[in-house]
């Protein structure tokens, strides 16, 4: 197989090419794409657990554990002992981190649309058909939504 042919290195090119267009857009807010997404999932589902972030992120729970921890540190996130199993700890967005999510993840999807406008609406949907079917076939789960948006 040529390189050119490699579809592989093709999805690591537009990844990496979109996540640096992403971590540029959002660069002034100070947050990472780990805790963008910490932000966009605790603004859809308050009160998440660490694994539940992980899970939904499909990162690991180290990963989420440092994100949660400096959006902590910065007043963005507060955590509670979970009320039917303490030593569980559930995140919420503070006042401050809603405003924040609001402008970087605004900031984040005009970075996402101004990477992938290259495509036709339609062509957006069949990549993400297309790439929903390898996950879906490779792990035995769903495709869960980005944390940037569409």
């Amino acid at each position: 197989m040529e390189l050119d042919d490699n579809i592989l290195w093709h999805l690591k090119q537009a990844w990496y090419f979109s996540l640096t267009a992403v971590n540029d857009a959002v660069s002034r807010h100070g947050v990472s794409t780990a805790q963008i997404g910490v932000l966009r999932q605790l603004t859809n589902e308050p009160g998440l657990s660490g694994a539940e972030l992980a899970r939904r992120m499909l990162i690991t729970p180290q990963g989420v554990q440092l994100a949660v921890k400096a959006l902590e540190q910065r007043g963005l996130v507060v955590r509670k002992p979970d009320p039917q199993h303490a030593r569980i700890l559930k995140a919420y967005l503070t006042d401050e981190g809603r405003r924040v999510a609001t402008s970087v993840v605004s900031d984040a999807i005009a970075a996402h649309e101004a990477v992938f406008g290259v495509l036709t609406p339609e062509e957006q949907r069949t990549l993400r058909d297309l790439l929903a079917r390898v996950v879906e076939k490779g792990t035995g789960h769903r495709l869960a939504d980005d944390h940037i948006g569409h």
